[in-house]
């Protein structure tokens, strides 16, 4: 039960990454930035409309089992443990990785923004929903 729940927990964080990615990366850096053409692929790309789902989804799936395997030491109760183990994630892997990201590549700032505000929401909304699907079943019963 506990694998069916960290299965679901994983599709519902990609889902959600992947909604917010064509809503703030399209909205945000397609509409707005001249330089955008140059650094990302054509929306009617293979690797935009099949890969970046399975991406997606690929990742919310580790990022569950790493929910399920560092439960007891990520602080709060709840869906509050969901939230703060979705903005510790944040602020490792998106808040750093951006600023890596851009001191090492040639790509404009608005893409860094971007990232920073897809990376809270989904790391924010998908811990919580994470926190959700698991619910107590985490916990020890003995």
């Amino acid at each position: 039960m506990k694998i069916l729940r960290g299965v679901l927990g994983g599709v519902c964080f990609g889902i959600i990454g992947e909604i917010f990615g064509w809503i703030i990366y399209g909205v945000l850096f397609m509409k707005w930035t001249a330089e955008a053409h140059q650094v990302w692929r054509p929306m009617d790309s293979l690797h935009m409309r099949i890969g970046m789902p399975l991406a997606d989804i690929f990742s919310g799936l580790m990022v569950a089992l790493a929910y399920a395997v560092l439960y007891k030491g990520i602080p709060g109760t709840g869906i509050k443990k969901g939230l703060i183990f979705g903005l510790i994630l944040w602020l490792i892997a998106r808040f750093a990785g951006e600023i890596f990201f851009y001191v090492m590549s040639p790509i404009p700032f608005m893409l860094v923004i971007a990232g920073w505000l897809h990376g809270l929401i989904q790391g924010a909304l998908g811990g919580i929903a994470i926190a959700a699907i698991y619910g107590k079943s985490l916990e020890d019963n003995s």
